[in-house]
């Protein structure tokens, strides 16, 4: 009965020398790849074979020429993966030098190989960077958590994607940082958790636009409560705020113990004002003798 084998273990790419070393020494074992991943790797069982396997990197326009010029030089193709690795192996025999398990026969292909990693990973960073750039400049005019805790994720993860590019850029750089495996391990989780806390902290907010007008009244409107919303966790809020009316009137946001947060006072106002409100529910109140147009919007 054939057996077979799931390893999950996620390595940092400018360290893929360490997966290649745990793919020979799993071989050595009697684990045979069948097919390497990002996230987990599929082996089977097969003492009788030894092998001893290597990576690519890259976007490939002609496959099958790819993979025949390395059949050519005795490497037999696995498999790749979604995001432009390539898996090789070839049998090893003690006899050889370990020259003949080397996939690029010069320096330079190698490096030429890293600096397409490096090139994608470094212009991706300095997207992120754009994008932190622009998140900054949201909390700079508008802080709330939400921002703040993408900010935070986007501008790790640039760190992260150029520190990754400048060590594979460098020839002299170590590749065999075991501790680097645990660091993307924990990168990605970070990533992962920061993402869903942004998400999660952004549905929670009350995005929401209300609207009131009469164009006259019979009596007197004193503090009527027309439209209530509710707050999750305590943060800076901001609401558009516009109402026009031929005598003063009066709009209120009121919290639930019936604490008066927010009041404005005239015949016209138009603008944004910001809030920070604890949890609860909030209520718009009006108080006005005339007809009015009032219209509110809360993020």
């Amino acid at each position: 009965m054939t057996q077979y084998k799931k390893s999950f273990r996620i390595y940092a790419a400018w360290n893929y020398q360490n997966e290649i070393e745990d793919l020979n020494k799993a071989s050595l074992e009697g684990w045979q790849l069948v097919k390497g991943g990002c996230f987990f790797s599929k082996y089977v069982k097969n003492p009788d074979i030894c092998y001893r396997y290597q990576m690519d990197f890259g976007k490939i326009d002609d496959m099958g020429r790819y993979i025949e010029t390395f059949r050519e030089q005795g490497w037999e193709y696995i498999n790749s993966t979604f995001n432009g690795w390539h898996y090789f192996r070839k049998l090893y025999d003690p006899n050889l030098p370990e020259e003949a398990y080397e996939i690029f026969t010069d320096k330079e292909s190698m490096l030429e190989m890293n600096k397409r990693w490096a090139t994608i990973a470094s212009a991706i960073g300095i997207l992120w960077v754009l994008i932190a750039i622009l998140n900054t400049i949201k909390m700079i005019n508008h802080p709330k958590l939400p921002t703040l805790v993408i900010l935070v994720t986007v501008i790790i993860e640039a760190i992260v994607l150029l520190r990754g590019g400048m060590i594979m850029r460098n020839p002299h750089s170590s590749r065999n940082r075991k501790g680097d495996n645990t660091f993307i391990v924990l990168f990605i989780v970070f990533v992962l958790l920061g993402t869903s806390a942004y998400l999660f902290l952004d549905s929670k907010r009350p995005y929401f636009t209300t609207e009131q007008q009469a164009s006259s009244i019979d009596h007197p409107i004193v503090e009527n409560r027309w439209s209530s919303f509710d707050i999750f966790y305590k943060d800076n809020y901001y609401f558009d705020i516009s109402f026009n009316a031929s005598k003063p009137m009066t709009l209120s946001i009121i919290d639930e113990n019936d604490n008066v947060v927010f009041a404005k006072t005239d015949t016209s106002f138009n603008d944004e004002i910001k809030l920070k409100l604890p949890k609860g529910t909030y209520t718009y109140a009006i108080t006005c003798t005339t007809g009015f147009h009032v219209k509110c919007s809360v993020e």
